[in-house]
């Protein structure tokens, strides 16, 4: 059985009281990324400009910083360490859906290799990282929610066939579910 989480990067909208990371974070693109991770992960992490990686049930409060208030390096060095760090330590999953925008992405992908350069065990032989997005090849947050919102309506974890202009090399995912259309046309 595959184990799966999902790594969900944080947002700006967030509650005025402390909350579970997962509960914090308000706007309707973290809702309907913590929707899909939900629907299709068995764990859900939080990549967060303040905390780096926490687990999605861990209490944080409110903050207001931002990738851009952060030295990109320090982020990187931080979540490379939360890579082994209780809780958010990779070599407990066989798959990571990564739901992010392209800059925590980057991040992301910066501390993976950073923590395979240290030798860490993260990413252990058979993990897949997913950059469910940037496979996708989806544009800005209005495309990313469109796609989101099939996907679970659906129950379908990934585009169709390639007729539409959204397929991308997410097929590595066949066998597992049925294929959405992209297109607003029937599944298939």
């Amino acid at each position: 059985m595959t184990d799966t989480w999902a790594v969900i990067g944080c947002g700006n909208a967030k509650q005025d009281e402390p909350a579970k990371a997962v509960h914090l974070y308000t706007s309707n693109y973290f809702q309907l990324k913590r929707e899909y991770a939900d629907h299709f992960a068995d764990k859900t992490i939080v990549l967060s400009a303040e905390h780096g990686l926490i687990t999605g049930y861990s209490t944080i409060e409110p903050y207001d910083t931002t990738l851009e208030d952060r030295d990109r390096e320090t982020l990187v060095d931080e979540v490379a360490w939360n890579l082994e760090s209780p809780g958010t330590h990779h070599p407990f999953a066989d798959e990571i859906l990564l739901l992010a925008g392209k800059d925590y992405a980057s991040v992301y992908h910066d501390a993976l290799e950073r923590q395979r350069d240290f030798g860490g065990d993260a990413v252990a032989d058979g993990i897949e990282v997913v950059d469910v997005f940037a496979e996708a090849d989806l544009g800005g947050i209005g495309e990313q929610m469109g796609w989101i919102r099939r996907a679970v309506d659906r129950d379908l974890r990934q585009p169709d066939d390639g007729s539409t202009e959204q397929q991308t090399g997410l097929d590595r995912f066949g066998g597992r579910t049925k294929v959405a259309a992209t297109d607003g046309g029937p599944n298939q």
